[in-house]
């Protein structure tokens, strides 16, 4: 369990140590903070340096000059709206602690105020949600009912590009990892207004990353505060509603590397159920990925999210058959050679390998045909100290081999065993069964563990 102290506790150290030791207010934050970092403290929530420092006194200026704007009859003049938003944006782009500071003075309320009075001010609004997102960063737990509403409400009166991504920036900050805030905010049906953004002919290039970044959002799994979440569910709900349109928008945005990047990812994040992977296919999404791959053979993040989106396209068997019969074996096997010096084109070429050899020895065999076991080989070596690239190759060449016996002898001419046996003796156990079980199905003698063992005990029947 962390331990913490509060602020309060901390500042009063610090001014113990320079007022009881004659220390210098420096020497006196150094001291404090070894002091508790020894008793095993996490002091991540604390501002080492306020005792010398105005930034509490920053904040709560800033906060008091946007509560007077509350309650003041004057609204035509901003300046000072600004000016005090910028300074809590900068201070709570700092750290962590500077964020809680500002919670604790009512920072979060001030600012939904704020936001919902500006509904018609730009000058105000942009700036006010900017600031928002930066408190929350880190802190979704801020978010309530009624930051809730607003959002929705926002989305669904605001056509200003500025204002929507502001918006959809704050929403996605609350989903990462708060399962209760994703839920919330999908129960609000949100999904209903970014449908709508997808759907404008209008909507940029830039907007529709923003509208993909919350897609993503509401389909994590990261809050370790909850054991069972819905993004299973989530992803099912967006892909129905808009698998389609966003595969329809890579033909759009085609020359936009960036835009396309963000779609291939959101695709993948989306395609959750078997029929997902036909919808995607029967709207042209691979014949797009593949072209991508030719296109840009160089772009190292484009080809990774390629790879990834091949990956989750072969969970439906018919559009696995399409990827191989559609010349999709060469251009993966080309851009894990071209790019393996990046672990992650690595690690995602290592997987899309594993999803497409699935039990299915004739894609296998196309693998073969097109070089993969010398390239799987030497993306072990470029590799050799990343476990998620050495477990990825350890899957390939599994489902390579337990149906290709003859075919499997060539990652034995390439050495592969040597490098397996070497990385098992540098990871230990983390890789053992993963490696062992390749090894085994190369048709080399591996020790396995017997993970339980009956003491021999004779059964008895008390009927």
């Amino acid at each position: 369990m962390v331990r913490v102290i509060t602020q309060e506790t901390y500042d009063e150290v610090v001014k113990e140590n320079i007022e009881e030791f004659s220390m210098s207010p420096e020497e006196a934050i150094d001291d404090a903070v070894k002091q508790f970092e020894a008793q095993g403290i996490d002091l991540s929530n604390v501002i080492k340096d306020l005792v010398i420092s105005n930034d509490s006194e920053t904040i709560q200026t800033c906060l008091n000059v946007l509560t007077a704007r509350s309650k003041s009859n004057n609204k035509d003049d901003c300046t000072d709206i600004q000016d005090s938003l910028q300074k809590l944006q900068t201070e709570f782009n700092k750290d962590m602690a500077r964020r809680m500071l500002a919670a604790k003075h009512g920072a979060y309320c001030t600012l939904i105020d704020l936001i919902e009075e500006s509904k018609d001010n730009d000058t105000i609004l942009i700036p006010a949600l900017k600031t928002i997102t930066s408190l929350m960063t880190g802190y979704p737990d801020l978010l309530d009912d009624k930051g809730i509403a607003l959002q929705i409400e926002l989305l669904d009166c605001q056509r200003d590009i500025s204002t929507v991504q502001a918006v959809l920036r704050w929403i996605r900050e609350c989903c990462i990892k708060h399962e209760m805030n994703r839920q919330n905010i999908f129960q609000a049906n949100v999904l209903d207004k970014l449908k709508q953004l997808l759907d404008r002919e209008e909507t940029a290039g830039s907007e529709l990353k923003d509208i993909c970044a919350v897609f993503r959002a509401l389909v994590l799994d990261d809050d370790v505060r909850h054991e069972y979440g819905k993004a299973h569910e989530h992803a099912t709900a967006i892909a129905k509603d808009s698998l389609a349109p966003l595969t329809s928008l890579l033909q759009r945005f085609q020359n936009d590397k960036s835009v396309v990047g963000d779609l291939m990812l959101t695709l993948a994040s989306l395609i959750v159920r078997n029929e997902f992977c036909q919808t995607v296919h029967d709207a042209g999404g691979l014949k797009f990925i593949l072209d991508v791959m030719v296109d840009y053979p160089d772009a190292e993040k484009l080809n990774r999210q390629a790879l990834k989106l091949l990956k989750a396209l072969a969970g439906n068997d018919d559009v696995k058959a399409h990827i191989v019969t559609s010349g999709g074996v060469p251009l993966i096997v080309s851009a894990i050679s071209r790019l393996k010096n990046f672990e992650t084109i690595a690690a995602a070429g290592m997987a899309c390998i594993s999803a497409l050899t699935l039990r299915s020895p004739s894609n296998a065999g196309v693998f073969y045909d097109c070089g993969a076991p010398l390239v799987i080989v030497d993306t072990i070596k470029t590799h050799p100290n990343s476990m998620n690239v050495i477990r990825q190759a350890s899957w390939a060449v599994r489902n390579m081999s337990v149906r290709n016996k003859t075919e499997s002898r060539e990652f034995l001419v390439h050495g592969i065993e040597d490098l397996f046996l070497n990385a098992m003796q540098k990871h230990g156990e983390r890789l053992e069964e993963d490696i062992k079980a390749a090894l085994r199905d190369l048709g080399l003698k591996v020790q396995l563990k017997e993970r339980w063992v009956g003491k021999g005990g004779s059964l008895r029947n008390d009927d």
